[in-house]
């Protein structure tokens, strides 16, 4: 609701201005995510790595840009080789799981400074994550997947604070290179981490036991991309 509200102010606020004041940024960003607070009591060695791709609007003559960040990412992976998954059979497959990691965000920039080469920013956004664990069952890397599905998911409301600096690329026409920082926080989730699920074979016809985490999802994120003004021209 949050993301439709803002979608939509920005759709009036761009239509509202002329043609010629149209000022689009686009790029994207490799980022790292480190456990802070709460749930570096709860996963203090996982490490959350997300691509993302953002799209800006800078008002014209205005040190002010809002937009939209979409990132994804897995935060661990486990695979294991069994041949105890299925009542009377013996054959080994593979079972591989990831947990997955994605967020989408509403952006407000302020620049401080729009005329020196080193560009400044402060940053909030405000959206929601997303996590959710899925497993795929095979005979091998090379045949085709016997079973899959999700273990757990879950979502909540979120924002991140924080700050970065672009610097000019030289060679790409109104390319920028993007250092950045931010501090994440939001609802409490549930979730899982690489090793929170086990299979228990002698349980019934075998069965899975989760032993999920739960806390915000409290993160400094360090990000380096590439931002291109002038996108759409």
């Amino acid at each position: 609701m949050i993301m439709r509200k803002f979608t939509l102010l920005l759709l009036f606020l761009i239509s509202s201005n002329s043609l010629t004041a149209q000022f689009f940024i686009a790029g994207g960003h490799l980022n790292g995510g480190l456990p802070v607070s709460n749930l570096k009591q709860e996963v203090d060695k996982t490490f959350f790595p997300t691509l993302s791709g953002i799209l800006l609007y800078e008002f014209y003559n205005k040190p002010i840009q809002v937009g939209l960040e979409v990132s994804y990412g897995i935060y661990g992976t486990k695979m294991e080789v069994r041949n105890d998954l299925y009542p009377g059979y013996t054959d080994e497959f593979r079972i591989r799981r990831n947990n997955n990691y994605t967020s989408g965000m509403a952006v407000f920039r302020y620049l401080p400074s729009m005329s020196s080469k080193l560009t400044p920013f402060v940053e909030i956004q405000a959206g929601a994550n997303y996590l959710y664990s899925r497993f795929k069952i095979r005979p091998s890397i090379f045949e085709d997947v016997v079973e899959a599905g999700k273990d757990m998911q879950d979502w909540a409301f979120a924002y991140k604070v924080g700050g970065g600096i672009q610097f000019p690329l030289p060679g790409i026409d109104g390319g920028k290179l993007e250092l950045r920082i931010n501090y994440q926080d939001g609802g409490t989730m549930r979730f899982l981490t690489k090793g929170d699920t086990n299979y228990l074979p002698d349980n019934g016809n075998g069965e899975f036991e989760y032993n999920p985490r739960q806390s915000p999802l409290q993160l400094i994120t360090a990000s380096v991309g590439i931002v291109v003004y002038d996108a759409f021209w």
